[in-house]
C-alpha cells in the first residue's frame, strides 16, 4: 500500500477574455468508490494491461516465481473475472498475484484519491501495533490497553490468523518477511479494513506484559484522522530523523547513522552529503583510539542510486563496483497510453528512453546490459575506516540501505547485528520506475525496469533472503516498553567483550 498526497492546481480557461460558464467548466472528477461495480469485460481489460506491463517490462518477473507458475496465475485470474466485481474485490484478487513477483519496488494499489479517502474514513481499528518476532503488541501509551500488551485476537479471530491473511498484500524482496511486518505496523488499520471491513467497535483480547491470563475489552473504532494522530504519537515513533549524523559513544567507538539516501538529486544535497562523509571520516582518522565504528542503517529504505556507493567507499577494503551487473528487458517504455500522466508528464518518457539507450546495450541473450563505462571501479577513500565495523540492520533496511550491506559482505572486518534486511542480498530492482493507471478500475501498478546484481561472495545466503546478521537480535517485549534499544546495547556489549 502506497499512500501519496496529491496537490491539485486549479486553472481558469478564458476565451476572448471571458471565462467559461460554470456549466461549460470541466467538472471535478469524483473520488472512485471502493464498492463501485465494474463489468467483467472491463476487469479483464485492466488485468490484461497489468499482465502486459509486467511481462514486457519487469526485469525479474521470473526470478522467484517461474514463468509456468505465473502463466497459470495470470490465466486463472483472468478466467475468474466472469461477473461484475467491486473495485475492492478486484484489488483483493489481483494484489496477491502482483506480490508473487516478490519485489519490494513493485506495487499494486488503489487510485490515489481513493487511498486518501480510505485513510480518513470512519470505523478503523483504533490501536497502533508493533511487531516483535511476528507477534503484535500495542504501540500506544495511556490508553485502555497497556503499552506492550500482546494482542491475542481481534473480533474473536486469533491475531495469527489475521496476520496470515494480511501478509500476502504486503511487498518485500524475495522470501523476506521482516519488511512485511515493518510495513504492516504502519498500515495495519488500512489493510485490516480492506480484508475484514469496518466496525463501530472492536472486541480485543490481549495479555498484559508479565501476566498470563488474557483480558477482553471493547474499544470504539476511530476515524482515520484520529488514528493518524495516534500513529504520530505512538510509543515507537522516533520523531523526525536526520538523514545522516555521527557521534562518539565512547572515545574509541563511533556511531554513524545513515537513515536514508532519499535526499534528492540536487547538487547542493549531494555536496552536503559528500562533505559530511569527508569531514566525519577525516575526524575519525585523527582519533587514534578509534577502533570500532557502528553503522546504523536500520531505518534506511534507500533513495537515489549512487549514495550507497559513496558511503561504502569509506568502509571498503578493496576496489569495488556498485554492482556486478545490471540488465533491462527493453529500453523503450511500453504501454504509453496507460502511463500515469502526473509522473510521466510530457518529455519524461523520451528522456528516460534516451538515457537507457546511452547506458544499456543489447546482448546475445536478448537483454540490455549496462555498459562498463557506467559501472566503473571505485577506490576506497584515503581516510576510510580501517577498524572493526558493526552494521545494524532491520526489515526497513531496503534498496540502497541493503546494497551497502551487500557491498560490506566482501569485507572481513564487518559484523552484522539485528534483523534480516528487507532488501535482497543478491538482487534488487531500481532505476526507472514506470507507473501505470489501469483504464477502468483506475488502480495503479508500478513496474521497475532495471535489475541489479550485487557483487557478493558465493553462497552468502539462501536465494531470496536478505542479509542475515551473524547476531540476530530482536528487541524484547520488556525493552520495547521501556524504550531500550536492544540491538544497540548488544553491539556495545559485543565491542566491550572484544577489548583486551
Amino acid at each position: 500500500m502506497k499512500i501519496r498526497i496529491l496537490v491539485c492546481v486549479c486553472t481558469l480557461i478564458f476565451i476572448a477574455g471571458l471565462p467559461f460558464s460554470s456549466e461549460g467548466a470541466k467538472r471535478k472528477k469524483p473520488v472512485p468508490r471502493l464498492d463501485e461495480q465494474i463489468a467483467a469485460a472491463k476487469l479483464r481489460e485492466d488485468f490484461a494491461v497489468l499482465r502486459e506491463a509486467l511481462e514486457k517490462a519487469h526485469p525479474s518477473l521470473y526470478l522467484y516465481t517461474s514463468k509456468e507458475k505465473f502463466d497459470e496465475l495470470f490465466d486463472a485470474t483472468t478466467k475468474s473475472f466472469d461477473k461484475p466485481l467491486t473495485r475492492k474485490e478486484f484489488y483483493l484478487r489481483v494484489a496477491p498475484v502482483v506480490e508473487m513477483v516478490k519485489c519490494g519496488h513493485t506495487y499494486f494499489d488503489f487510485p490515489p484519491k481513493l487511498l486518501n479517502q480510505l485513510s480518513r474514513e470512519e470505523g478503523l481499528f483504533p490501536l497502533p501495533v508493533f511487531f516483535l518476532n511476528r507477534k503484535a503488541y500495542v504501540d500506544l501509551e495511556d490508553e485502555d490497553i497497556p503499552l506492550g500488551a500482546e494482542l491475542i485476537s481481534i473480533n474473536k479471530q486469533p491475531t495469527a490468523e489475521v496476520l496470515a491473511k494480511l501478509l500476502p498484500y504486503l511487498r518485500s524482496d524475495g522470501y523476506n518477511q521482516t519488511m512485511k511486518y515493518r510495513m504492516l505496523a504502519d498500515e495495519f488499520a488500512l489493510h485490516y479494513r480492506l480484508l475484514f471491513g469496518t466496525s463501530k467497535e472492536y472486541q480485543i483480547q490481549y495479555i498484559p506484559f508479565g501476566k498470563k491470563e488474557p483480558v477482553t475489552v471493547r474499544l470504539p473504532a476511530l476515524s482515520g484522522s484520529k488514528l493518524q494522530k495516534r500513529l504520530v504519537n505512538r510509543h515507537s515513533a522516533k520523531g523526525k530523523f536526520k538523514n545522516f549524523q555521527f557521534k562518539w559513544i565512547e572515545k574509541d567507538v563511533g556511531l554513524l547513522s545513515v537513515n536514508s539516501f532519499d535526499f534528492g538529486l540536487r547538487k547542493k544535497g549531494r555536496q552536503r552529503y559528500r562533505g559530511f562523509l569527508k569531514e566525519t571520516f577525516e575526524a575519525i582518522s585523527e582519533q587514534a583510539e578509534a577502533k570500532h565504528l557502528i553503522v546504523d542503517v536500520r531505518f534506511n529504505e534507500g533513495g537515489y542510486i549512487g549514495h550507497d556507493a559513496t558511503l561504502f567507499s569509506y568502509l571498503a577494503q578493496e576496489p569495488f563496483r556498485e554492482n556486478e551487473s545490471a540488465v533491462a528487458k527493453l529500453i523503450d517504455i511500453p504501454l504509453e497510453k496507460y502511463q500515469d500522466k502526473k509522473e510521466f508528464f510530457k518529455g519524461v518518457e523520451k528522456a528516460i528512453e534516451k538515457s537507457l539507450a546511452k547506458e544499456f546495450k543489447k546482448a546475445p541473450d536478448g537483454l540490455f546490459h549496462l555498459i562498463d563505462e557506467k559501472n566503473k571501479v571505485s577506490q576506497p577513500k584515503r581516510f576510510g575506516f580501517k577498524g572493526h565495523i558493526y552494521i545494524l540492520t532491520s526489515g526497513w533496511t531496503h534498496s540502497g540501505g541493503a546494497v551497502v550491506c551487500s557491498m560490506a559482505l566482501n569485507n572481513d572486518n564487518v559484523t552484522f547485528i539485528g534483523q534480516e534486511t528487507g532488501g535482497g542480498h543478491e538482487y534488487y530492482t531500481a532505476g526507472n520506475m514506470v507507473l501505470y493507471t489501469l483504464p477502468n478500475t483506475l488502480c495503479q501498478v508500478e513496474v521497475p525496469m532495471i535489475l541489479y546484481r550485487n557483487e557478493i561472495p558465493e553462497n552468502s545466503f539462501p536465494k531470496g533472503s536478505g542479509i542475515i546478521p551473524k547476531h540476530q537480535v530482536v528487541q524484547t517485549q520488556k525493552d520495547f516498553i521501556s524504550g531500550e534499544d536492544t540491538v544497540m546495547q548488544f553491539a556495545l556489549e559485543l565491542i566491550r567483550k572484544s577489548k583486551p
